[in-house]
């Protein structure tokens, strides 16, 4: 072979095809992309403390007839641990009857499902409250 035809073989090995191009133009569009996005996200972050919200309804069954249903939101910025809450019947300002719900973490804009069960019905009592007693920021 001679020198000439040596050096355009290299050359032609050198050279990238249309697909090869193509893969890297949108390889490096995604991590340009994500690497925005993620310094974008931490600018803009605003950190907030746990904000914790208790939404509940009535789900009876035939061996649970006094169920609840709850729901619990965290709509704060931050993580929030040991969840404790209560649900209270009370009729007259005195409590008949408390049950209470502990979650290990509820993540930061996020929800999560749990029941209670009560022995007493929940219709004979002048208000259901439910609270959160308490949580930790981990």
């Amino acid at each position: 072979m001679s020198i000439e035809n040596e050096e355009k073989e290299q050359q032609k090995e050198g050279k990238k095809n249309v697909l090869e191009w193509i893969i890297f133009s949108i390889s490096l569009l995604l991590t340009a992309g994500t690497i925005g996005y993620l310094g974008y996200k931490t600018y803009t972050h605003q950190p907030s403390p746990p904000d914790i919200l208790v939404r509940y309804t009535p789900d009876p069954t035939d061996n649970a007839p006094y169920r609840y249903h709850l729901v619990i939101e965290n709509i704060g910025g931050e993580t929030a641990e040991e969840v404790l809450i209560e649900v209270i019947l009370q009729e007259s300002e005195e409590t008949i009857e408390s049950s209470e719900v502990t979650l290990s973490f509820v993540p930061k804009k996020s929800t999560q499902e749990s029941w209670v069960n009560f022995t007493n019905d929940p219709a004979s009592a002048d208000t259901l409250l439910a609270k959160v007693v308490s949580f930790k920021k981990p």
